[in-house]
């Protein structure tokens, strides 16, 4: 039964909701605007700031249902407090794998025309068809069978993930590599003086250069560096892993109180992932080259990397704050740091070894990218059993509660 009590919660929330969808139709819509210019002007790359416009249209989109669902609850509507189904069935997963494959060998054959106007006109659509389908497929295996809880705390923890949780992750990773900058040129200038002026007249140089081979020549002697290959990884390996796996599960910690069970905790942090997932691969995609169809077929896949950690995280968070399994919490945030490590550390210097020919490096891609490619492709399975597992387990203990749910409901009756 609704109270006459004001819940502020899903007021704040739909204040956040608001000022998102704003801003989000208006960078949707300069994009566009744009990238209509760009076509009809002959320059640019009309297809990228399309496939952009697209993204943030469908996450304005999203985030305009996760608010409707919000609402009731301001209005204390009954409704708002049903529980959610996901609509998912087994015969989606071969549905989505189809599509994907198919959609990416359409976009591929569409990006190698390199036509403007058929890159503009195809290119995004079919990067919505690439990103998304992963995303539901996964969520609805991982929480296939999991109680997920009312419908306005899914919306909400699903719109938050894709607006408050990037926004504060991405601020907090500027400050920091801004600060290693600070620290770094510091401590150049103080120790080595005549490196800082290389590289100041370095960068007032490319400030001025667009040819791509020459800026790789001019930077190759600092990207094979040592230090500076260190110091990159250990920034995308450490502390981008700490920084993102604390907070992707955001709204899971707002409202950990609130969430019945350690297995909903696992499903709503997937959940965050999937959020977070959707608008960093979305808008990671917007390229209209005929790199198009690589770099959506890799985004698509992160997507598992994004909602098994925070899915794990989630269960970590709940059970602490449930069941005051405060071990249980730390172990799940330092798996889901390793797991996350690891990957971007294999990711980038996938990237790296690459490019390895550009920077006088030959024999880094075939020395490193066998190996490192590997690596993902054993940590993607790896994820992918933990997801299977984790739903195994949790499922079970979710029927366990709800059956004692309904008996404690019988008793009272």
């Amino acid at each position: 039964m609704q109270t006459n009590k004001t819940h502020w919660s899903s007021i704040l929330t739909l204040v956040v909701f608001c000022l998102s969808i704003l801003t989000l139709l208006l960078i949707a819509s300069g994009l566009g605007i744009s990238s209509l210019f760009d076509l009809f002007s002959d320059s640019g790359n009309p297809a990228a700031k399309m496939i952009g416009a697209f993204a943030f249209g469908f996450e304005l989109l999203v985030l305009l249902a996760c608010s409707w669902f919000v609402i009731q609850k301001t209005m204390r509507r009954e409704q708002a407090d049903l529980p959610f189904n996901f609509p998912f069935a087994s015969w989606q997963i071969s549905a989505a794998i189809g599509i994907v494959i198919f959609t990416a060998v359409v976009g591929g054959l569409v990006a190698v025309t390199e036509i403007a106007w058929l890159g503009w006109f195809a290119l995004p659509v079919l990067t919505l068809l690439v990103i998304i389908p992963p995303i539901w497929m996964l969520f609805g295996i991982g929480t296939n069978g999991i109680d997920i809880g009312p419908r306005w705390r899914f919306f909400a923890i699903l719109g938050l993930s894709m607006t408050a949780a990037p926004v504060i992750m991405v601020v907090l990773e500027i400050i920091l590599l801004l600060g290693i900058f600070i620290g770094a040129a510091v401590l150049i200038g103080i120790t080595q003086p005549d490196l800082l002026q290389e590289i100041y007249k370095l960068v007032r140089t490319l400030e001025f250069e667009t040819d791509e081979q020459v800026i790789l020549s001019l930077l190759s002697p600092y990207i094979t560096n040592p230090i500076t290959i260190a110091a990159g990884i250990g920034y995308i390996a450490i502390i981008v892993p700490f920084i993102e796996e604390l907070l992707k599960p955001l709204a899971v910690w707002l409202f950990a109180k609130k969430i019945e069970t350690p297995a909903q905790g696992f499903a709503m942090g997937l959940l965050s992932g999937a959020g977070f997932a959707l608008v960093e691969s979305l808008n990671a995609s917007a390229d209209g080259t005929i790199n198009w169809p690589v770099i959506v077929s890799v985004r698509a896949w992160t997507s598992l990397l994004h909602m098994t950690t925070s899915g794990l995280v989630g269960w970590g968070i709940v059970s602490a704050f449930r069941e005051k399994r405060i071990g249980r919490l730390f172990a799940a945030y330092f798996t889901a740091v390793l797991i996350h490590g690891i990957w971007n550390a294999c990711a980038a210097g996938t990237g790296l070894s690459a490019i390895g020919e550009s920077i006088g490096k030959p024999e880094w891609l075939l020395n490193f990218v066998p190996a490192l490619v590997s690596g993902l492709l054993v940590l993607g399975i790896g994820m992918f059993a933990v997801l299977l597992a984790s739903n195994r387990k949790l499922r079970g203990a979710s029927i366990t509660t709800a059956a004692e749910k309904l008996e404690d409901e019988e008793r009272v009756q």
